[in-house]
């Protein structure tokens, strides 16, 4: 296991949400809970469109009468332009800030201001939130935390399991094909999107799987997975020898499946 005391800076913006009907409107647009958690915490939701398919994955930060919402940045102005479609009646205001989003994972780090625990690569980590990246990158190396790079970051989350929005899922996958389930609340009420979700949970079984997959040898991000010569499946990220797959339901029920024609040392359903 990793153990080192890590800093990555992350490629997300920030949005503040707020507004006296800011918490039940935000409510109805994402697909978690945030009256489940106490202030201070953060909620990881989904936004989707209406015929249920991710928009965008968040982080919402609850504080009190005020909410910031952080997400990539490649689906950051798309994401603002829907939730903005949908403040209607509602005394809701959406800014963009500047704040850049500044992941740790490691012992030795209080929380503080702008700080909020979150588990984004399977280990216990915190998001700080800060006007300057580049200081507070810093005073983490200066404390004895490693700069984290792009490379890092993707072995931990593929070797966690962790989605990985533009990459593992998107506009393409519902939530239940993408093992995202966990960011689902099927006992809150309404949200944006929902009744494609509990239909497919109720009716039916998802078209496609994300999996977890150990291969041979390394390989590259886009290769097809087979089976019986047929694709049947991408492989959508690659750490070493360790990867994520979407694969049709049918074929990964059916076995015997091949990856740059070799069969995977182990294949598991993420859920």
């Amino acid at each position: 296991m990793d153990d080192r005391r890590l800093a990555f800076l992350l490629d997300e913006r920030v949005l503040r949400v707020e507004g006296d009907d800011a918490r039940t409107w935000l409510q109805g647009q994402i697909t978690s809970d945030i009256h489940r958690e106490a202030p201070g915490t953060s909620t990881y939701g989904l936004v989707l469109v209406g015929t249920g398919q991710v928009l965008a994955d968040v982080w919402v930060l609850d504080l009190g009468d005020t909410f910031l919402v952080r997400s990539a940045s490649a689906v950051f102005d798309e994401l603002v332009a829907r939730l903005d479609r949908y403040v209607v009646m509602e005394d809701v205001e959406l800014e963009p800030t500047s704040l850049s989003v500044v992941h740790v994972v490691g012992d030795g780090l209080e929380l503080g201001d702008g700080a909020t625990v979150t588990d984004r690569v399977g280990r216990p980590g915190v998001d700080l939130l800060v006007e300057d990246a580049s200081a507070t990158l810093a005073e983490l190396e200066a404390a004895g935390f490693e700069r984290g790079d792009e490379a890092t970051f993707e072995a931990l989350r593929i070797a966690a399991a962790r989605p990985r929005l533009g990459r593992d899922f998107g506009l393409n996958t519902l939530p239940q094909e993408a093992g995202l389930v966990g960011a689902v609340s099927f006992t809150k009420g309404c949200y944006f999107g929902q009744e494609p979700v509990v239909m497919l949970r109720d009716r039916g079984k998802p078209p496609k799987r994300l999996v977890h997959v150990v291969l041979e040898a390394e390989a590259s991000p886009g290769i097809a997975v087979t089976r019986e010569g047929a694709e049947v499946g991408t492989l959508t990220s690659v750490a070493g020898t360790e990867g994520l797959a979407l694969v049709k339901r049918r074929a990964l029920e059916a076995g015997d499946l091949r990856i740059a024609g070799v069969e995977p040392r182990a294949i598991r359903v993420i859920e």
